[in-house]
């Protein structure tokens, strides 16, 4: 299993991101809707993503770093001017949004919840 991170917040995820690419090592990151006083993410897509992402971090290389990131509330993901969709290290449209950094393999939306997806993606060290 990969070793896990979880962070709130674009700054938060900016610092921690560059400190874990001095390590060389694989990182994924999934972005999600932050929490609700229930516990669950204001975004539906991400509440049924969450349980298939991390069964499948359970077959991650435990040489590989995986991050959530908690982009925050329904609000601030919709302004069009978030840091989230503005970075182009990121070009974040949909959430969730599960990625290998620093490559062209992610998955968006729905696809977050297609568990042999979410699994091939993680586990492949290509």
């Amino acid at each position: 299993m990969a070793v896990q991170h979880h962070v709130k917040g674009y700054e938060e995820f900016t610092k921690l991101v560059d400190e874990l690419e001095t390590s060389k090592k694989t990182i994924h990151i999934l972005f999600s809707g932050g929490k609700q006083e229930n516990g669950e993410s204001w975004c539906p897509y991400c509440v049924k993503a969450e349980p298939v992402v991390m069964s499948a971090l359970e077959k991650a290389s435990p040489e590989s770093h995986f991050i959530h990131v908690d982009v925050g509330e329904r609000t601030y993901w919709k302004d069009l001017n978030c840091p989230f969709r503005k970075d182009p290290r990121t070009h974040l449209v949909f959430l969730p949004t599960l990625l290998r950094w620093k490559s062209p393999q992610r998955l968006d939306g729905e696809k977050c919840s297609n568990a042999d997806l979410v699994e091939m993606l993680l586990s492949d060290e290509d």
